[in-house]
């Protein structure tokens, strides 16, 4: 019997379980690291002027959904829905999950690139007329996005909403890891890899990773990523799964 995968993220692994079991995979969920809303307000704060007061070409760029859950719990919901309703305003996310929190804020017509990383949001967004771009995001953000609309002469708004932290205890799971109980894990972010292998320094688990700058977190330690899916969605990364977990088991 092919064992379980493990999910680490701090949130929303149900999806990626719902995926494999559909694949006939089992999954196990113990999250390496926990996302937690900002302890100021001053980011949500300048964000929700920015929307409110928003000019032609003004994007609310979302990179997270835990960005805009978080931003929307900070600033008021009704705050949020409030400001999100200005005309001018045009919306993007990185992903169609993404794009579902804004939908959910009250955004019309999100935009999402065809593949869901941050270079291709912004290859997409260089094709729009220069804006002011309005971006929730974490303190560990990565920069390719808005350093790439900065260069092309966009005005920024940014402002951080949470903070993504490792778990405090050693995660149940670090123990199954060492013992080989798991036949892959799967990292969607560079925090939660960081994290994975804080307990885990020499695990060999076969590692996905949904993402070029996560799978450089792995490769860094002097690791090797089993696959990187070219399209991070639930159901693309299942599949990688289930070829990685097929060819080891040849």
């Amino acid at each position: 019997m092919t064992k379980p995968v493990l999910l680490v993220r701090a949130d929303g692994n149900q999806n990626d379980a719902e995926a494999l079991a559909a694949l006939g995979i089992e999954s196990v969920i113990d999250p390496y690291i926990s996302i937690e809303k900002a302890t100021h307000a001053a980011g949500a704060v300048k964000l929700i002027a920015a929307l409110a007061n928003a000019a032609e070409h003004t994007w609310l760029i979302a990179t997270s959904a835990n960005a805009i859950r978080l931003f929307g719990e900070i600033i008021g919901i009704e705050n949020l829905r409030n400001a999100v309703k200005n005309p001018n305003l045009r919306f993007a996310a990185v992903g169609e999950s993404t794009a579902k929190a804004l939908l959910e804020v009250g955004a019309r017509m999100v935009l999402t690139p065809e593949v869901a990383d941050s270079a291709s949001l912004a290859e997409m967004l260089l094709e729009q007329p220069i804006g002011t771009a309005v971006i929730p995001s974490g303190q560990l953000a990565m920069k390719q996005l808005p350093n790439a609309l900065e260069a092309a002469g966009w005005n920024l708004v940014t402002g951080v909403v949470y903070t993504t932290v490792p778990v405090a205890t050693q995660p149940a799971s670090v123990a199954g890891v060492t013992r080989g109980d798991y036949s892959a894990v799967i990292f969607r972010s560079p925090s939660a890899a960081r994290s994975f292998l804080s307990f885990n320094s020499d695990a060999k688990i076969p590692m996905i990773a949904a993402g070029f700058t996560t799978a450089k977190v792995i490769e860094d330690a002097g690791l090797e990523v089993a696959s990187i899916p070219l399209n991070p969605t639930p159901e693309a990364v299942a599949l990688a799964v289930q070829k990685v977990i097929n060819t080891n088991e040849v």
